[in-house]
């Protein structure tokens, strides 16, 4: 399931207790996934920032301009738009148990 998906979901108030388990499972999912891929992505930036010649600030400019520093940015505002609405079903599940 996409992100966008899961969003528009949880956004539904009238949720049974196993689809609220089931979102809150699908998000931690993604949330690892995207955690993973940024540890990738971190890893290639630090080999970007050693191979550069310049201060680190034009470095780090150089790097957001690639397509790998554009979907680090990316991914970054995702898990922080993501893990507000993962404690959003947490709450929403301990109140029904």
């Amino acid at each position: 399931m996409k992100l966008q998906e899961l969003l528009i979901q949880i956004k539904e108030q009238n949720l049974s207790k196993d689809k609220l388990e089931s979102l809150r499972d699908s998000m931690v999912d993604v949330f690892s996934q995207m955690k993973l891929e940024i540890a990738g992505l971190q890893k290639e930036e630090a080999m970007f920032l050693n191979g550069q010649d310049g201060t680190v600030a034009s470095k780090k400019v150089a790097w957001n301009a690639t397509v790998s520093g554009q979907r680090l940015i990316e991914l970054k505002r995702y898990c922080e738009a993501l893990k507000p609405q993962i404690d959003n079903l947490k709450s929403r599940l301990y109140s029904i148990y």
